[in-house]
C-alpha cells in the first residue's frame, strides 16, 4: 500500500455567486493550478463536500473533479480529488510518495506540529 504525502497547490480561484452554486457546498471553485512544470486545468466539479483526508491528514472541502494538462504535446485527462483545508486555508492534493518529486517529499515533512512550532 502506498504512503501518501500532502502536496500544496496554489490554484487560480473563481468565486461563485449564490445564484451559480447550484448544489455545490463551497463558494469557490479552483480553475487551474501549477503542478510541477504543468498547468493543470480543473474541468467539471462532480462533487464538493466537507470531509477528512485519511491518507495525509487535513479536513475541509473535498472536490471530486476532472483535471487535464498538456505534457510533451499530449493532453491528459483524469479524475482527481483536490482538498481545501478551511482551517489552515490551504489547497492540497494527495500524491503517492513513490510518484512525488523528491523536493515535495522533503517539503511534506513539515507537518502541522512543526508549523505550529515555527509560528508560535
Amino acid at each position: 500500500m502506498d504512503k501518501f504525502i500532502k502536496v500544496p497547490i496554489f490554484p487560480v480561484i473563481k468565486y461563485m455567486p449564490l445564484s451559480e452554486r447550484q448544489d455545490l457546498a463551497a463558494p469557490m471553485i479552483p480553475v487551474s493550478f501549477m503542478f510541477g512544470e504543468n498547468e493543470v486545468h480543473v474541468g467539471t466539479i462532480r462533487a464538493c463536500v466537507r470531509g477528512v483526508s485519511r491518507k495525509t491528514g487535513g479536513r475541509g472541502f473535498r472536490y471530486a473533479c476532472e483535471v487535464s494538462w498538456c505534457s510533451n504535446d499530449k493532453w491528459y485527462i483524469q479524475e482527481s480529488v483536490l482538498w481545501y483545508d478551511d482551517f489552515l486555508q490551504e489547497w492540497f492534493v494527495e500524491v503517492p510518495e513513490t510518484k512525488a518529486p523528491v523536493d515535495w517529499i522533503e517539503a511534506a515533512k513539515i507537518n502541522d506540529e512543526v508549523l505550529w512550532d515555527l509560528v508560535s
